[in-house]
């Protein structure tokens, strides 16, 4: 119904004439959105409340001229666009001097149906106009992501034209050891062949740029600028640049060896896709090493969030796209100063953190003073205007006492918290208050509470439910492990408990007891005649649990549990880190007829090169996909891209953390095949969800 929607101003001094225009256009099926003005100053108040399509304007209006109108709607950008129709209550008005001065058209009030009709034309042709804006907006944005992917490609990759280079990434410049791209730009792709290959070469090109329209391959010599030559297979597929036609060559060396892909594939998961700094996962990472090195005494550390002040002020001026632009700005800015051995990464929309080694109270925060003056000294220029702003820094300090990364995040957003509170432009350092346990009490505090839990079965499972999206009525429960407390029954959820267990070697003991509970609940509900499949996580030590396979083979033998009713999942991250582990498991559980899940997938560059080592089933999208996703063109375009990949793979979607009904619909659209998150319903002890509510 949006484009039957007409927003107009009527420039009269009857109402009779707006009520009119509105009765008629509802006839025609319109709602109309109108509002009236007499003289400049009306206008000029409209104006300043809403942006209309349209104004009509009747002549012979003393107060306010057609011109004057017209030099109105320029004052604002806003509605320097609108479209005028001059309207004659008597008689039909001279069109040419209407459009003249600045109306799209003109006529006679008499003939109402006219009217309408030149409203209708103009109301469509600013509806196709917004929307070839968008469009255009969303086609530079994908060429400007395309161009982003191409330079952080692994594979060597450049465009020619006429044979000549036009464009080259970087790994092709490290492919030919060259060192900048304009020292390949307009030499001849035939430079880059061997001698004795070129006669082929020339014919090959010759042919490919006449009649072929696909992709085609050629296995040549190819040759250095100092000489050195190496066996290399070229791909070429036809493209565009700036518009204009031109082939696109990949060069992949013969020599390449499944190392050297295993470490470029655990880079690429490293990386953030918009910054190329590294992403929250390699920061969690990062920061439990340095929290163990610190234990240790190895070094003190710090931990730093730096957060963009009005950032949300700046998108909505902007635009979501376009303030991108900023972050990438700031990105560059900060690793300009970050210092060798430092982690910079990009934690959230608004937000870096930096980890720091040999910095304590007494240092860090003169260090944190030169990110908040190189962030306060950047302009970033977006759609004519200068963007500057300020940033808020939040420390939380790391030495042999600390305890585990979850707190030290949650110290260094509640610093950051203090330090937006207390205004633009500041810093806080987290001091810890009295009684807050250390790393080391922590762990030991939970191997007795574990221990204890284990022998007493004071371990609890919840569930919750993974729903289909395209009418798969199966059920499907995430299976989630808590730990009652002792004395009060309360629940100690799996993030306060499970880090500690994974450090102090308890990981293995609590999946070998998820896994065991969760298949004796498998023949509880089969005797209920429920078919239930289940998806249960494991951890990075079990991945290396050698027994666990045979232990599961017996209970799949000894429980005749059917194909598909275990799967089991692991982090996107943890899988790069355990590639070898991972890799060999995934193949072992597909022998048995497990189903397997990477967790948390798609925030790396190239996440889908994952998927050539290891067997997956499904692939669950990382949750900051989910934040405003309705008002997120860029993460819609990220879950659309996955979705789509994924499918040529037949693997399934899943997305977690799933808001809202709005949300759901854009999933649906974008080929997402399953979803969960608290608003279809939180983890329960029970299994009870109704899975035909969305069948139809």
């Amino acid at each position: 119904m949006e484009d039957k929607i007409i927003n107009l101003v009527v420039i009269d001094d009857s109402f009779d004439s707006e009520e009119k225009i509105i009765s008629s256009l509802r006839t025609a099926g319109y709602t109309a959105r109108s509002s009236r003005a007499e003289d400049d100053e009306d206008l000029l108040d409209v104006l300043a409340k809403q942006t209309p399509e349209l104004i009509i304007y009747f002549e012979g209006m003393e107060l306010i001229s057609l011109n004057q109108t017209i030099e109105c709607l320029k004052k604002d950008k806003r509605t320097e666009n609108c479209r005028v129709i001059v309207v004659n209550k008597k008689e039909q008005p001279d069109v040419v001097a209407a459009m003249r001065a600045g109306a799209v058209d003109a006529t006679c009030f008499s003939d109402i149906s006219h009217l309408i009709l030149i409203i209708a034309r103009e109301h469509q042709s600013a509806t196709s106009a917004k929307q070839i804006s968008t469009y255009r907006k969303a086609f530079n944005e994908s060429e400007r992501r395309c161009s982003s992917l191409l330079d952080s490609s692994r594979d060597a990759i450049a465009y020619i034209h006429e044979g000549m280079h036009v464009y080259s990434n970087r790994s092709y410049l490290e492919m030919f050891d060259i060192e900048e791209s304009d020292d390949l730009e307009g030499l001849p792709i035939l430079d880059m062949v061997a001698t004795e290959g070129r006669d082929a070469f020339k014919d090959f090109l010759r042919q490919y740029t006449k009649d072929s329209e696909g992709t085609e391959k050629l296995d040549t010599t190819l040759r250095k600028p100092d000489g050195d030559e190496f066996n290399g297979e070229m791909e070429f597929s036809p493209a565009q640049i700036e518009g204009e036609p031109c082939i696109q060559i990949i060069i992949r060396k013969e020599d390449v060896n499944s190392e050297e892909l295993e470490r470029q594939l655990k880079l690429l998961s490293q990386k953030d896709q918009l910054t190329g700094l590294f992403n929250r996962q390699y920061s969690i990472e990062k920061l439990e090493n340095t929290i163990a090195d610190c234990e240790q005494g190895k070094y003190t550390a710090a931990l730093m969030e730096i957060h963009i002040d009005n950032f949300d002020e700046i998108k909505n001026s902007v635009g979501v796209i376009e303030s991108d632009q900023y972050i990438i700005d700031a990105a560059k800015t900060l690793s300009s100063i970050v210092r060798d051995g430092d982690v910079l990464s990009r934690y959230t929309h608004d937000s870096f953190t930096v980890i720091a080694t040999g910095y304590n109270k007494d240092n860090i925060e003169s260090y944190a003073a030169e990110f908040q003056k190189a962030i306060s000294q950047l302009e970033t220029s977006i759609k004519g205007s200068s963007i500057n702003t300020t940033c808020c820094i939040g420390i939380s300090l790391i030495d042999k006492d600390s305890p585990e990364y979850n707190d030290i995040l949650a110290r260094s957003e509640k610093a950051v918290a203090s330090a937006i509170k207390k205004g633009a432009n500041q810093i806080f350092i987290y001091t810890p208050e009295k009684g807050e346990l250390t790393r080391h009490e922590v762990d030991a505090k939970f191997k007795e509470q574990l221990t204890d839990a284990l022998k007493s079965d004071r371990f609890v499972l919840h569930h919750q439910p993974i729903v289909s999206l395209h009418g798969d009525t199966d059920e499907r429960y995430e299976v989630f492990v808590r730990m009652e407390s002792e004395g009060d029954q309360s629940l100690v959820m799996p993030q306060d408990f499970l880090p500690a267990a994974e450090r102090i070697g308890m990981a293995i003991a609590i999946d070998r007891w998820v896994l065991y509970r969760t298949i004796q609940e498998f023949g509880d509900r089969l005797k209920q005649g429920k078919k239930t499949r289940f998806f249960i996580k494991l951890s990075a030590s079990s991945l290396k649990d050698d027994t666990l396979v045979d232990w599961l083979s017996y209970q799949i033998k000894e429980k005749k549990i059917p194909a598909n009713t275990l799967n089991f999942e692991v982090k996107e991250t943890v899988a790069v880190t355990n590639l070898k582990s991972t890799k060999t498991l995934s193949h072992k559980l597909k022998a048995l007829q497990c189903g397997f899940i990477l967790d948390d997938f798609g925030t790396g560059t190239n996440p889908f090169q994952l998927l050539e080592h290891i067997h997956a089933d499904y692939v669950r999208l990382e949750a900051s996909f989910m934040e405003n996703l309705a008002e997120n063109p860029q993460n819609q375009e990220s879950i659309k891209n996955i979705a789509e990949q994924a499918a040529e793979l037949g693997k399934l979607t899943i997305a977690q953390h799933v808001p809202d009904a709005t949300s759901l619909s854009l999933l649906w659209g974008m080929g997402v095949n399953f979803i969960q998150g608290y608003f279809l319903q939180e983890p329960l002890p029970e299994m009870e969800y109704d899975f035909t509510e969305m069948s139809g």
